[in-house]
């Protein structure tokens, strides 16, 4: 399998900076501007690392694996198994009572 272009190319988040290693890393405010809760992101991709220049976050390829092997199929698996998003949450409250009361 070859390697996907973002992984190759890395992101475009900040095409204006001069250091060439910036589009191969993920800070915090990188994903929450693409959508992620600042909350979740260590549950997701672990622990920040250190990076270039002072960077702390996650490389593009430890990003894309997690959405790759995780996220996507994760989606992928409710939004063809519910009829609707109201009826995948209430799955989730059915299992999260039931995990409380015991």
């Amino acid at each position: 399998m070859t390697e996907p272009s973002h992984m190759v190319d890395g992101h475009g988040l900040h095409a204006d900076d001069p250091n060439p290693q910036r589009k191969f890393w993920y800070t915090a405010d990188d994903l929450v501007y693409l959508g992620y809760k600042l909350d979740a992101l260590e549950d997701l991709f672990g622990k920040t690392t250190p990076g270039p220049d002072g960077l702390v976050g996650w490389t593009v390829s430890a990003v894309w694996k997690v959405e790759e092997e995780v996220i996507a199929p994760a989606y992928e698996l409710i939004t063809s198994s519910f009829i609707d998003s109201a009826a995948a949450e209430n799955a989730v409250f059915r299992v999260q009572s039931e995990s409380s009361a015991n």
